[in-house]
């Protein structure tokens, strides 16, 4: 009896740490981990992307023939009614402060570090927008003084001219891009120069000398917003496929865009086509094309002209600078000639990286370039909110995916630095050159961050385990296993109690014992 019921114990301890404890053990070791991300805040910034940005950008007015001591709060209320007229998808305002204010501190700014109006009395009203500063100057004469216009003139200037920029495009959703011609903005861009030969003589060219001297002051002009890496090289035996225009007195951008054949220089690139600019000088071949280019110096739809050579910008990708005869055999080209072509060449980049468009002149580059640093900023921004807006939608949509503690960190450290980035932009004591820099600085690694959550290499894979998948795959192991415990328990429930064979004699002698008594 004794031996039944341990028999019997034994079966349902096994039971008990098979559900008890096997269960969850093997439950919780093929569980995946899901770290917390903050869903319902990343979903408040995707419903309302800016709801928390004001972007502020402060102006100083002064003025050297008369004081005005009120000047710029009258300009202040101009400038507010002019922005407050027109629609905002990103509220934005003007701080006019007084130019005394400026000078009153006692940190020393740096030249061009804040945006400075000069009211200037002459014989008439208008404005000027500095080249080499970011100063605007506006003219009055004594009748606008006289008539109270000064504000309004000074309100207008700065709001419809000198930020354009801003005026035009934050009063629409940044996400949408109309210019086919911009490449996609990266703060680290490389410049592949390549000297093409259609044929196979030997030729030197004086570049490094060039890209010292007429390249790299403008790599540094450039610096705060896009760092530029060069490499140069000299590919013969190909003319991009241009012969095959060689007979047309004019073309057409659409005939050059079906015509050249760019393959091999940009397999040559060894960086992605968003971080890539190219610069082309084809000369053709002495053989398929021994009468040079017809096209080169006619009517067509390119930009500016040289004798010898004509620039065309493909979009997306740089410049292809063409000439019309090939070259001689031991051929030097020297600064003289690559000098105009950088000039060029810089021009156009403005054109590609969207601060201007068509054929317009970059008339103030200091003012359009700092315009084009905050409308980085918050493109970046709206990049970031798409990209983890993305990455919740996808954890969503595969509620067994894993999401690593990788991809919380990451995401967590986007959303400080956007919550750091908005603090700068919202506050009217900053706007100076050096926290531009440093909020577009801090923006591209917002950028940087939240792709990196975003294709972590298990939410790229897309790995994940569904419920069926788990059962089904351990299904050989546990089914046997359970199918063996269950019935095996079954039986011995099932099972008589077995009495002891000693107890089992000794009744037997008692009984026989008994029937002998009865017989005496």
């Amino acid at each position: 009896m004794w031996d039944g019921n341990l028999r019997k114990y034994v079966g349902l301890c096994f039971l008990a740490c098979y559900f008890l404890l096997g269960v969850p053990l093997w439950y919780k070791l093929t569980n995946i981990y899901r770290a917390p991300l903050p869903v319902e805040y990343i979903k408040s910034l995707h419903e309302n992307k800016f709801q928390d940005v004001h972007l502020v950008i402060p102006v100083y007015i002064k003025s050297d023939t008369y004081r005005f001591p009120d000047i710029h709060n009258a300009v202040q209320i101009q400038v507010n009614h002019l922005l407050n007229s027109k629609k905002q998808y990103v509220g934005w305002s003007l701080q006019v402060l007084a130019y005394e204010s400026l000078n009153a501190t006692e940190i020393k700014y740096s030249d061009n570090e804040y945006h400075v109006v000069s009211l200037v009395l002459d014989d008439f009203v208008g404005y000027s927008v500095a080249y080499d500063a970011k100063e605007t100057t506006v003219f009055y004469n004594d009748e606008a003084m006289v008539n109270n216009d000064i504000p309004f003139y000074v309100a207008q200037s700065l709001v419809e001219h000198t930020f354009a920029l801003e005026y035009n495009q934050l009063g629409s959703d940044l996400s949408t891009h109309g210019d086919s011609m911009v490449i996609t903005y990266n703060p680290n861009m490389h410049l592949s120069i390549s000297l093409l030969s259609g044929d196979g003589l030997p030729v030197a060219w004086e570049i490094e000398s060039t890209l010292q001297r007429y390249f790299t002051p403008f790599r540094e002009f450039m610096a705060p917003l896009v760092n530029f890496t060069v490499d140069t090289n000299i590919v013969y035996f190909n003319d991009l496929n241009l012969h095959m225009l060689k007979d047309h007195d004019s073309v057409t951008s659409q005939e050059l865009s079906h015509t050249v054949d760019l393959s091999e220089l940009s397999s040559m690139n060894y960086l992605s086509d968003s971080g890539a600019l190219n610069l082309a000088i084809v000369f053709p071949s002495n053989i398929t094309t021994p009468s040079g280019f017809k096209f080169i110096n006619s009517t067509s739809n390119s930009s500016r002209i040289s004798d010898d050579w004509q620039s065309f910008i493909v979009p997306q990708w740089g410049n292809i600078i063409i000439n019309r005869n090939p070259l001689p055999p031991n051929a030097l080209l020297k600064e003289s000639y690559l000098t105009p072509i950088m000039y060029q060449f810089a021009t156009d980049v403005f054109q590609l990286l969207g601060l201007t468009k068509g054929s317009q002149d970059l008339s103030s580059p200091f003012v359009t370039i700092d315009s084009f640093k905050r409308l980085t900023i918050l493109r970046n921004i709206n990049k970031a909110e798409e990209t983890l807006w993305s990455l919740v939608k996808l954890t969503q949509s595969f509620q067994q995916m894993s999401i690593p503690q990788d991809v919380l960190k990451n995401a967590t450290e986007a959303l400080d630095l956007r919550l750091k980035i908005i603090d700068m932009l919202n506050d009217p004591n900053l706007g100076g050159d050096l926290v531009w820099n440093e909020a577009l600085s801090l923006s591209n690694k917002l950028v940087k961050s939240s792709e990196t959550a975003f294709f972590h290499g298990e939410m790229v894979q897309q790995n994940f385990f569904p419920q069926e998948h788990r059962i089904a795959v351990y299904l050989p192991l546990l089914g046997p296993t359970s199918v063996v415990i269950f019935f095996g328990f079954i039986k011995l429930l099932k099972e008589k109690p077995v009495e002891d064979t000693s107890e089992k004699q000794e009744k037997e002698v008692i009984k026989q014992d008994g029937n002998d008594q009865l017989e005496d």
